[in-house]
């Protein structure tokens, strides 16, 4: 596929580097050391030219044959307004928009206005992911799964656990869900059903959102999430602080925010919420705010630095649950070493939203923090091994697992006797890097790109 890309930003790049691979890739961009960063680092072509401009963009979609565009520029109705122009030049081109400021999130294509196909927020996506991981109190992770309509979520076991000795397949005997994975110290286990759980393992669950929750309770709830703070009045601070304040439970929220102008905005937006007017990074504030007592700390400033600071601190004083986000890729490693397993990166939400954008019926779902782990969606047709065989006789190699079939409407998690017929959508998710690995189970085309 023959794709756009305007801009190299934060957004940009990452968007470039998640599809290069697979796609034909054109950068426009028109700041010089930018496009030369791009140029020099990854497999795409770079036009050093303003993306803004439409005599540009007219020629950048006509040469480059172009059939997705991605625009990823820093102003929201810049990205816009690319889009629709983009929609001008060639009316069957995808339009895709990066959008950070949630006024200039307007109905797509579908709902019947012309000119954006797709809107993309990072920051948003990045609050309702946060949101989730605040009211499941043993979540380290967790991801929507459209395509499924169902959910995924990482849940750590904690050692007094009514679950640790059990059976995976009879502790989820209760609930509609299926376990697709475990990480086991450095280990990650995939044919999971018969394996005992063990305190501390971190167990991969996919099902609906009621089972998601039913799983977090199974677990045991020591500590509530009664009391939550938040650190930083951003764009991603302002709608967390919104979505749990809407919340069935009664959640007591706070957020602080040093700049002053900031504090009035979120007085006037945010209702149910304490809004401090302070530097949290302060010892004094941190002790009368008793930041750290909380049942939940979610730091979400602009700077990494500041993030990990406040997580770091969190650490020492034992905060029942530390969340935070990462800007730079290179921060998640740092994040890690820490032991922050509760952490966000704009780099993940990027690349697995873009893949969601460029690939066909969303085969390709999503990516978990390590490149290699990633869900993508077999579609059983006549050309797939899976096709008329059953669940119980496929041969199911170390390092893959199949989660569950979308069939008519609804999805089967897969018993021994479950037969795989022409039509099903089958969700798999793998941390093999070869086509060849896969193509042993499902055929040779397992992954559709195009």
């Amino acid at each position: 596929m023959k794709v756009i890309i305007i801009g190299a930003g934060s957004i940009g790049y990452v968007a470039a580097e998640t599809i290069s691979d697979m796609h034909d890739v054109l950068i426009v961009e028109d700041d010089a050391a930018l496009a030369d960063i791009a140029k020099n680092r990854l497999n795409v072509s770079v036009l050093h030219e303003d993306g803004t401009n439409p005599k540009t963009l007219e020629q950048a979609i006509q040469t480059h044959k172009a059939e997705v565009i991605i625009s990823t520029l820093e102003h929201d109705d810049s990205n816009l307004f690319i889009c629709m122009m983009a929609k001008r030049i060639k009316p069957e081109i995808r339009t895709v928009a990066s959008i950070t400021n949630p006024d200039y999130i307007i109905s797509t294509t579908e709902q019947g206005v012309p000119g954006v196909d797709i809107i993309i927020s990072p920051e948003l996506l990045t609050a309702e992911k946060m949101y989730k991981l605040c009211v499941l109190e043993n979540a380290l992770d967790y991801e929507i799964m459209p395509v499924f309509k169902s959910s995924m979520a990482v849940f750590q076991v904690p050692p007094e656990s009514n679950l640790v000795g059990k059976v995976v397949m009879f502790a989820l005997n209760s609930i509609e869900a299926t376990a697709f994975a475990i990480y086991r110290n450095d280990d990650l286990f995939f044919q999971v059903d018969s394996m005992e759980i063990h305190a501390g393992d971190r167990i991969c669950i996919m099902g609906s959102e009621n089972a998601i929750d039913e799983f977090n309770e199974l677990l045991g709830i020591e500590n509530i999430s009664r009391e939550i703070i938040i650190l930083g009045g951003t764009i991603v601070g302002r709608h967390l602080a919104k979505l749990l304040a809407e919340d069935q439970k009664k959640r007591y929220v706070k957020i602080i925010e040093k700049n002053q102008d900031v504090c009035k905005d979120l007085f006037r937006i945010l209702t149910g919420v304490l809004v401090v007017n302070g530097d949290f990074t302060e010892p004094n504030l941190q002790s009368s705010e008793n930041i750290f007592r909380s049942d939940c700390l979610v730091s979400v400033t602009n700077q990494d630095d500041t993030n990990l600071l406040m997580c770091m601190s969190a650490q020492k004083y034992n905060t029942n649950k530390i969340i935070s986000r990462y800007l730079k890729k290179e921060y998640m490693d740092i994040f890690m070493f820490t032991g922050l397993d509760t952490i966000i990166g704009f780099d993940r939400i990027v690349s697995n939203e873009i893949a969601k954008c460029v690939m066909s019926n969303d085969n390709v779902v999503m990516r978990m923090r390590n490149r290699e782990e990633q869900f993508f969606i077999h579609d059983v047709n006549k050309q797939s091994k899976l096709i008329d065989k059953y669940f119980g006789d496929v041969v199911m190699p170390n390092g893959l697992s199949i989660l569950g079939i979308y069939r008519d409407g609804s999805i089967l998690y897969p018993m021994m006797d479950t037969k795989f017929i022409e039509g099903d959508r089958v969700m798999v998710f793998t941390n093999f890097t070869k086509e060849k690995d896969l193509a042993k189970v499902f055929g040779r085309k397992a992954i559709s790109e195009s």
